[in-house]
């Protein structure tokens, strides 16, 4: 027998399902709520009610992103190239029961790796992930599920990321097209911050300091 509650009054009824969430994955030195998490609160629960969700495409565009990176093992820079995905989409709430009445949410997407397929995935995956979480005002374990550091404070003993060392990598190479005025403004730099040459070596407070130095801001 047919459900007689119409799609919103379902809704309604999954969004009751999610008590919290809890950051069960980490990646790149941050922790979030994984998307298989979010699904599995409310899946069973559209199942029930005869609820679905798809997406739609809309306009997908993708380029490449080339920078240096800090390889700790060789102590060296070195080229790399990113795929960057970014677009446009739909989420679509369907009620199965009345096929004709449905909810569109436009919405965006955004991933880059360094395969264009990965890109692709990874963008879709973390739009999923947020856009149920932002649809469904689901509380979180912190105000955001994929929270970072925003308040300014680093902690002064925690190991530089590779994210971080391969930001001030680049943002000496858009400094100067030189190699000899890159290694200058390094030395320069490392001089000014009383830090060491070893970049594997920094702290998470030295990077962040040395990407306010060459940002100009220090």
């Amino acid at each position: 027998m047919a459900d007689t509650k119409n799609l919103y009054q379902k809704l309604i009824e999954i969004r009751k399902e999610i008590d919290s969430f809890t950051k069960d994955t980490e990646g790149y030195n941050y922790s979030y709520v994984s998307g298989s998490q979010v699904l599995s609160k409310i899946q069973h629960k559209m199942n029930e009610l005869g609820v679905l969700l798809y997406p739609k495409m809309k306009e997908v565009n993708h380029s490449t992103f080339d920078y240096q990176a800090w390889n700790k093992t060789r102590k060296q820079m070195e080229d790399r190239t990113d795929f960057v995905i970014s677009g446009q989409m739909t989420y679509v709430w369907q009620n199965a029961d009345e096929p004709t009445e449905i909810l569109e949410i436009p919405f965006m997407l955004f991933g880059q790796q360094d395969d264009i397929s990965k890109a692709y995935g990874s963008a879709l995956t973390y739009s999923e992930r947020y856009f149920l979480l932002k649809f469904f005002n689901a509380p979180t374990d912190d105000a955001d599920p994929d929270a970072r550091n925003t308040t300014g404070k680093v902690n002064a003993n925690r190991t530089a990321s590779d994210k971080q060392l391969n930001f001030v990598t680049t943002l000496v190479k858009r400094k100067h097209d030189e190699r000899e005025k890159q290694v200058e403004l390094f030395n320069n730099m490392i001089a000014t911050l009383n830090v060491s040459k070893d970049m594997t070596s920094w702290t998470s407070q030295d990077a962040s300091k040395a990407i306010k130095y060459l940002q100009g801001e220090e």
